[in-house]
C-alpha cells in the first residue's frame, strides 16, 4: 500500500508529475510529529484502529453522539457510512514503521478523535473547537458549508470558538484552526475529459466556516501539480494540500467493518483529503518549535509553500510570497516549513496582533447591468468604483497579515456580481466570482444596507497599509440589476 502514497513521496508512481507531493518522508529525517496534539472533528473516527490506536491519546476523544456512547472517550463509526472521519485521521496521524497499512504526514502525533458532526449541533462543534485547548494544538475540519455558489454564514457559537481558541488556546499561543476550501470547483456543469469544466464555480469566501480570521483554508492540487475540477479558489485561501484528480486517488485507513476487511481505502478524494495534509505539516512545524503561535504558523506556511505548476503565467512574487489566484502561497511543503520554523523570529500572539478599521464607506451606486441574452453570451457590465484613502497616521500597519472586507448590496440575483478589492499597489483579491447558484445565491445585506457580507483575503501578506484601497464591483450576467450600499474594510497586521 506504500507505493500508493504518493502524497507522500511522488516518484511518478500513479502516474503524476515528480515531486508534486508534501515533502513528507524528506521531512521525517528532522520529526514525526511525536507528541503534537491532533483533533480530527468529523462524523466518526475508529480510534481503535490498528494503524490509528498507537497514536491515540488515552481519554483524550469524546463522542458526541446520543445514546449509549454519548461523553465517551470512543467516537467509533455506527455505520459504514461513517467512515469520513477515520480516513481524514490516517492521513494525518497513521502509524509509520508498524509493517501495516499506510502512514501519516506525521505518523508519531497524538491523535484525539471528535465526533462533533455526528449531531450536526452547533453548541457540540463549538465545544468541540475549544475541547483540551491547553493540550491540543491543531484542530482539524475536513468538512464546511454545501458547495452550491450560495452565502452560507457561520454561526454565531462558531465564530465565537475560533476567536477564543486563537487567543487563549495553547495557554495564548492559539490554537490552529484548519478547513477545506470546498470542492464546489465546478459544482453546475459537466467536466470535460481534460479536467476543464462547462459550468459554473463556487468560492471558498462564500462559505463562512473557512472567511474568518484564525482560520487556515486549504485548497487541493492534483499528483501532477495543477487544480483538480473540483477544486476552489478565494482569497482567504491560504496553502494548497496534494489531493485525487479524474485518475489518482489518495490511500488512507479505512473502518475495518467493511466487507472487504481490509481496514484500508485507495478512493479518497477532495480537499477533505488535502486538508488533512496540511494539518500534518503544521504538527510537524509545533514539533520542533511548539511556541510557534498561530500567526507564526500562518506566516511559515505562506512563505515555505511549494511553487506548483511553476510555469503557470499567473504566478507572481509580492513582498516575499509567490502568490496564484488558483493556488493561493502554493503548496504546503513540509521540509522546507519545519526548517524555517526552526529559526523563526515570533511576530507574537493575538495580544500583540495590531487593528485598524473597519474604515466604512456608505455609499448609493447603480450597478449597471451586463448585456447579453444569458450567462453564455454575457459582457460584463462597467465597472462600479469606490476607495477608501488610509494614511499611515490612521494605520500603522506595515505588514498586512489579513483583511476582512464586508459588502452590501441590493440586487436580485447576487450571484450576478463580482467583487475586487485592489490594493495601493495594484495587487487584486477576488473576493466575488459571479456563478449562477442551485437556488437562490443569498444576498449581500438587506434592503437598508445593513447585515453586509464578510469576505476575507490573506492575498496581500506583508503589504503596507497606507494608500488607497479600491473596491470594484462588476455585474457579470444580464438581466438584473441592484446597488451598492456600503462597505467596510478592516486590516490585522504588524
Amino acid at each position: 500500500m506504500a507505493a500508493s502514497q504518493w502524497h507522500l513521496q511522488n516518484t511518478g508512481q500513479s502516474g503524476g508529475v515528480i515531486g508534486e507531493d508534501m515533502r513528507a518522508i524528506a521531512a521525517w529525517v528532522t520529526t514525526k510529529g511525536s507528541g503534537t496534539r491532533v483533533a480530527v472533528i468529523d462524523d466518526a473516527i475508529e480510534v481503535t484502529h490498528p494503524d490509528l490506536s498507537p497514536n491515540v491519546v488515552a481519554g483524550g476523544s469524546l463522542s458526541y453522539r446520543s445514546g449509549v456512547n454519548k461523553g465517551t472517550a470512543f467516537p467509533l463509526p455506527c455505520s459504514i457510512n461513517d467512515d469520513h472521519g477515520t480516513a481524514v485521521a490516517g492521513l494525518i496521524t497513521a502509524r509509520d514503521g508498524n509493517a501495516i497499512g499506510v502512514a501519516g504526514i506525521a505518523p508519531r502525533a497524538s491523535l484525539v478523535g471528535l465526533n462533533a458532526l455526528s449531531t450536526n449541533l452547533d453548541t457540540d462543534i463549538a465545544d468541540a473547537l475549544l475541547r483540551d485547548g491547553t493540550q491540543i494544538a491543531v484542530y482539524n475540519n475536513s468538512w464546511g458549508s454545501p458547495d452550491d455558489g450560495q452565502l452560507h454564514a457561520a454561526e454565531a457559537a462558531f465564530k465565537t470558538a475560533i476567536a477564543n481558541g486563537i487567543e487563549k488556546g495553547r495557554t495564548g499561543k492559539g490554537s490552529i484552526y484548519v478547513f477545506p476550501a470546498g470542492n464546489g470547483g465546478c459544482y453546475t456543469g459537466q467536466v470535460r475529459l481534460d479536467g476543464s469544466c462547462t459550468g459554473d464555480s463556487d468560492n471558498a469566501n462564500f462559505d463562512g466556516y473557512t472567511n474568518f480570521l484564525g482560520v487556515n483554508t486549504v485548497c487541493a492540487v492534483s499528483d501532477k501539480g495543477v487544480k483538480p475540477w473540483y477544486g476552489e479558489v478565494g482569497s482567504n485561501v491560504l496553502v494548497c494540500g496534494v489531493s485525487s484528480d479524474r485518475t489518482a486517488n489518495v490511500s488512507t485507513t479505512d473502518i475495518t467493518g467493511r466487507s472487504n476487511g481490509s481496514g484500508y481505502r485507495s478512493d479518497f478524494s477532495g480537499t477533505s483529503a488535502s486538508t488533512p495534509m496540511v494539518s500534518g505539516v503544521v504538527a510537524l512545524m509545533l514539533n520542533v518549535r511548539p511556541e510557534l503561535t498561530w500567526r507564526d504558523v500562518r506566516l511559515i506556511l505562506a512563505e515555505t509553500a511549494r511553487k506548483n505548476d511553476a510555469t503557470n503565467p499567473l504566478w507572481s512574487n509580492n513582498f516575499s510570497y509567490n502568490y496564484h489566484p488558483s493556488y493561493a502561497f502554493g503548496v504546503a511543503n513540509a521540509q522546507s516549513a519545519i526548517a524555517r520554523a526552526a529559526n523563526w523570529v515570533s511576530v507574537g500572539n493575538s495580544s500583540t496582533l495590531q487593528s485598524c478599521g473597519p474604515f466604512t464607506r456608505t455609499v448609493s451606486f447603480s450597478i449597471a447591468d451586463a448585456t447579453g441574452t444569458n450567462s453564455s453570451n454575457a459582457v460584463a457590465g462597467p465597472t462600479v468604483e469606490d476607495s477608501q484613502a488610509i494614511s499611515s497616521t490612521n494605520c500603522g500597519i506595515t505588514k498586512i497579515e489579513y483583511i476582512e472586507v464586508k459588502f452590501a448590496a441590493t440586487h436580485t440575483a447576487s450571484g450576478d456580481l463580482r467583487v475586487r478589492l485592489v490594493s495601493p499597489n495594484g495587487l487584486v483579491s477576488e473576493l466575488a466570482s459571479a456563478r449562477v447558484c442551485q437556488g437562490s445565491c443569498g444576498s449581500y445585506g438587506d434592503s437598508t444596507g445593513a447585515n453586509p457580507w464578510g469576505f476575507g483575503s490573506v492575498r496581500h501578506l506583508g503589504e503596507n497599509v497606507a494608500g488607497t484601497w479600491r473596491l470594484q464591483v462588476n455585474d457579470m450576467i444580464p438581466v438584473d440589476v441592484g446597488t451598492v450600499r456600503n462597505w467596510s474594510i478592516r486590516f490585522w497586521g504588524r
